[in-house]
């Protein structure tokens, strides 16, 4: 986990400006990388010039090994740079400095995220290293196949290859969009970062757009579009390609869902599993596992336990309200017995206004729910406990079906198949099938008339022309089960139309973790052979085995999990003590609910009246006033 960017410019700039861009992105992404910094500066008709911007003494006898400081190295004839912020996961000595370049020194790589299987990569195609990391097996695979290679990287990824030969820059992010990208084209430049930030400085832009704030209100999506003007997102398995010379930008999707997962064959799950996690135990730095309650953390904590061994200290974290609604103690209790190690405990009844404060500082986003904020603690206590890895269980709802979204569709789409299971429903039969008749009758509405519903709800709020604007639903029509699953896991990379309930969670994931400098790691998010074996291969009633939700994954991994637990099927997600937390803490949010940033996006009138009626309205409506009062600190926070 790191932070990485750059700049490219077809004109001239003056020395002193590609010194303060520098300056402002390393600043910039400080947070991502405390144990190393580097910098590269691209030069005209000149070999690229690595610099030394850590005041470290660099062995020399690496070509990308930084010499010359600053002052030496600001010169005409700088054309654009590549920076780099190391949070040191593998291999954490000094020859892991980045950007680093191939043998031939025509590649330079920038590299944010884990090749989990670089050691198998590095036989398979007989690369000669002279590290130990995975960053140099994915630079001298590409120099080797450029983007040919990316099919078989198995982990989490963003980064930037500049090809010195050509002059080119090329950006790719990873098939599940785990790692973030965004960039900014403007007529004669390019810019990219894992942060909006020195984007938006770069862009001498702070324009909102009001349909992020629109769908932060309305379906509390955070990352569906663009919250800024002139700064855009790399989507989930793309790359693009800027090329200085003819001032032009390449975009390409190198990754197809659909394609791809339907040229794999079934394969044993629990072999997929367990392969997935020793890969993803290979770490020099001390892990963790995260614990809510449910069976996919138990499988993946039952995983590292079985394969670290008995003896192994681990370490597990979880987020409680004892004696409150929604309080998982009990469970997490059941899952520390079965495997043991040290519990480490956090209380939500702690939460305050002051986290969720410090979350939208450190993020650069609202919050949408106390759970982003109980997540946000959990991050800080872990790496306060000096450890720099955290496994979670994100990703196993849409791969196996878990979600009552998917016993909605079946249920619409051919309800006989899954009615032999509808005693373990994760809701009542009635609720649903309530569900589903709402869901066929919007799917039969026009949009004009789904527009009218909208502005009859939302018309307080929002401009008519803003909820006019928006074309994205939060159920939107499907053809069928499967592409609804594929849709959660992949997003937007799969069709504009989905959101990306996946890609949202590990956004705030990366953003929470990256505040206190902690990687997360999620094996039913980011392995590369496990969707293909599941989408499209099983129906949601062999999903369900047994009559369970996610019944196949409860079988495969039953010696993994508590008795209890393997039976349990109440478990609704990361669950806080939301209406009560909320109640506690309005009387501290006049000033952010009201906050005169607010005014060009949120109607005034319609805050006013959900305030006067704070006391005695709907758990549904306090959230909304939790989400204003994010939003308002979002905003006063903008510099």
């Amino acid at each position: 986990m790191c932070g990485i960017a750059g700049i490219s410019s077809a004109i001239v700039k003056d020395p002193a400006y590609w010194k303060k861009w520098a300056q402002e992105f390393l600043q910039d992404l400080e947070h991502r990388g405390p144990d190393d910094q580097g910098l590269v500066f691209m030069l005209r008709n000149k070999e690229p010039l690595p610099v030394n911007v850590s005041q470290k003494n660099y062995p020399d006898s690496l070509q990308y090994m930084p010499v010359k400081t600053y002052d030496e190295s600001v010169q005409p004839g700088i054309t654009g740079f590549l920076v780099h912020k190391r949070l040191s996961i593998i291999a954490p000595g000094v020859r892991g400095h980045q950007p680093m370049c191939d043998a031939t020194g025509r590649y330079w790589l920038t590299f944010n995220g884990e090749i989990f299987n670089y050691i198998e990569l590095r036989k398979q195609y007989r690369l000669n290293t002279i590290t130990d990391t995975d960053t140099e097996v994915l630079l001298e695979l590409w120099a080797k196949m450029e983007e040919k290679c990316l099919p078989v990287l198995d982990g989490f990824f963003a980064f930037c290859v500049y090809d010195s030969l050509e002059n080119t820059y090329t950006v790719v992010r990873d098939r599940t969009g785990v790692k973030p990208v965004y960039f900014r084209k403007s007529d004669n430049g390019f810019a990219f970062a894992s942060e909006e930030k020195t984007l938006r400085k770069l862009a001498g832009s702070l324009r909102l757009n009001p349909q992020a704030v629109y769908l932060h209100m309305k379906h509390s999506m955070t990352d569906a579009v663009q919250w800024f003007d002139e700064v855009d997102t790399l989507k989930a398995g793309h790359w693009i390609k800027w090329i200085p010379n003819l001032r032009s930008l390449i975009v390409r999707k190198w990754f197809d869902p659909v394609g791809t997962n339907r040229l794999q064959e079934r394969k044993d799950l629990r072999e997929l599993l367990f392969d997935s996690m020793r890969k993803r135990l290979r770490s020099d730095v001390p892990i963790g596992f995260a614990v809510s309650g449910g069976i996919d953390s138990a499988i993946i904590l039952g995983l590292g336990r079985w394969l670290l061994g008995m003896d192994a200290k681990l370490h597990l974290f979880s987020v409680g309200a004892p004696g409150l609604p929604g309080d998982e103690s009990a469970w997490q209790q059941k899952v520390h017995q079965k495997h043991g190690g040290s519990w480490h405990r956090i209380d939500a009844a702690q939460f305050s206004t002051d986290d969720l404060k410090d979350l939208v500082s450190k993020t650069a986003r609202p919050a949408v729910a106390w759970n982003n904020v109980g997540h946000f603690v959990l991050c800080r206590t872990v790496r306060n406990n000096d450890i720099t890895v955290l496994f979670n269980g994100q990703g196993a709802d849409e791969l196996f079906g878990g979600y009552p979204d998917y016993f909605v569709q079946a249920y619409n789409q051919d309800k006989h198949s899954i009615s032999s299971c509808k005693d373990h429903w994760p809701l009542s039969p009635n609720k649903i099938k309530a569900m589903a008749l709402k869901r066929k009758l919007r799917s039969w509405m026009s949009d004009s008339i789904k527009k009218s519903i909208d502005k009859r709800i939302w018309g307080q709020a929002f401009d008519h022309e803003i909820i006019q604007l928006n074309e994205i639903e939060l159920h939107p029509p499907v053809r069928d089960l499967t592409e609804l699953m594929l849709g959660d896991y992949y997003g937007n990379s799969l069709d504009p139309k989905f959101y990306g309930r996946l890609q949202q969670m590990l956004a705030w994931e990366d953003r929470n973790g990256m505040a206190f400098q902690l990687e997360s790691r999620n094996p039913f998010a980011d392995d590369l052979s496990l969707p293909g074996s599941l989408f499209g291969k099983f129906g949601l009633k062999e999903l369900s085995e047994g009559g369970y939700p996610k019944g196949i994954l409860r079988n495969a991994f039953k010696d993994l999990l508590p008795l209890d637990l393997y039976a349990r099927t109440d478990k609704k997600g990361f669950t806080l003590p939301e209406d009560w937390l909320n109640m506690r803490e309005m009387p501290r949010w006049e000033s952010f609910v009201f906050s005169s940033k607010l005014d060009p996006y949120v109607q005034r009138s319609y805050r006013e009246k959900l305030w006067k009626m704070r006391e005695k309205c709907t758990p549904l409506d306090r959230t909304r006033l939790f989400k204003l009062t994010a939003l308002g600190m979002f905003l006063e926070d903008l510099p």
